[in-house]
């Protein structure tokens, strides 16, 4: 099971809004079936949620552990369906899930996996060589001075997930980033590599393994989108318009820290730069000792903007990776909703 866990506009809203309160409601009552054992219960509650509103990639799979441990193999076989119509199905998730051991031996668990392998290696394919050059954002100047001192943040600073509905500025936005991964030493004729300079995180080698893009959704000054961070100019590149919010909250699962985020930060890497270099090393240390630099410095930096912030590794990496547009060598590792607190 996935744990991480015609009438007038204003009628149709409501009526929306009720309906998806009881989807919420009956989930809730499943998931609570499901804890104490109760498999029969918490099947049937899923059945009663799907007929309340559309079913997530989530839902719908952790129904089909439901159906398994049931005794229910055809509902199990027919949620998993509707979880592979919902999204991207890892096939990991299919393999190590306990709950889903009972189907195994049935005829049609080796079919599931062959549509599944065929399905993530079509996803893979899809993804572009190259990242396209969309239009281009400006950034505020970040500020080099603040109220905060480090020994402040580093005493107050937490994982927070959940937010206020107060908009995040495209001030602080431009903050947060430049935090993250923004140039603080420009190099005129420097190496490829350094792609502009030092930055604000440390590298293995000065090598600068990672990419960091922003999810808009609540930020004054800056429309709703998936944006690349362009560290070298202190730019964004836009790469989606509109609200994508929900796709991004998909990948991630739709872990409760999407319900009320005003942005999400997102980290991918491009192994390559590391392992040329350092071999194996630079995949299973270097990276990650890059990524774990760069986010808390957000961490930091948020709590002196009064942001919260929480880095999330559980989602679907194919799903993300989809959702963000990022290029075929690119590897997601990180999402890190931000928003305001009081």
């Amino acid at each position: 099971m996935l744990r991480i866990v015609v009438m007038t506009v204003a009628c149709l809203a409501v009526w929306s809004g009720l309906h998806a309160q009881e989807y919420d409601r009956l989930v809730a009552e499943a998931e609570g079936k499901y804890t104490a054992g109760e498999y029969a219960g918490a099947l049937d509650l899923y059945g009663q949620a799907f007929q309340e509103g559309d079913g997530s990639l989530s839902d719908f799979y952790n129904a089909a552990c439901t159906a398994a441990l049931a005794g229910e193999p055809d509902i199990a076989f027919t949620y998993l369906d509707k979880a592979m119509a919902a999204g991207v199905l890892e096939k990991q998730w299919l393999e190590t899930d306990q709950d889903l051991a009972g189907l195994q031996s049935d005829p049609r668990w080796d079919e599931l996996l062959a549509t599944v392998d065929a399905r993530l290696e079509a996803l893979a394919a899809s993804f572009p060589d190259a990242r396209p050059d969309g239009p281009v954002v400006d950034l505020p100047e970040p500020r080099m001075t603040g109220d905060v001192s480090v020994e402040e943040a580093l005493q107050g600073r937490r994982s927070i997930r959940a937010y206020t509905d107060v908009p995040l500025t495209v001030s602080e936005i431009s903050q947060l980033l430049w935090a993250a991964y923004g140039i603080n030493k420009p190099i005129e004729g420097a190496p490829d590599f350094l792609r502009g300079g030092l930055r604000t995180a440390p590298s293995a080698g000065a090598l600068y393994p990672l990419e960091v893009y922003l999810v808009a959704r609540n930020v004054t000054g800056l429309a709703p989108g998936i944006y690349w961070y362009k560290s070298e100019t202190h730019q964004l590149v836009t790469l989606g318009e509109g609200d994508l919010w929900q796709e991004v909250s998909d990948a991630g699962l739709n872990q409760p820290h999407f319900d009320t985020a005003a942005a999400a930060i997102v980290y991918s890497a491009v192994f390559e730069r590391n392992t040329r270099k350092y071999g194996e090393r630079g995949r299973e240390r270097y990276v990650c000792m890059d990524l774990g630099h760069s986010a808390e410095n957000v961490y930091l930096q948020a709590f002196a903007l009064k942001i919260g912030t929480c880095a999330i590794g559980a989602f679907s990496d194919l799903a993300l990776k989809q959702a963000i547009g990022m290029t075929k060598e690119e590897e997601p590792l990180y999402i890190m909703p931000v928003g305001k607190i009081e």
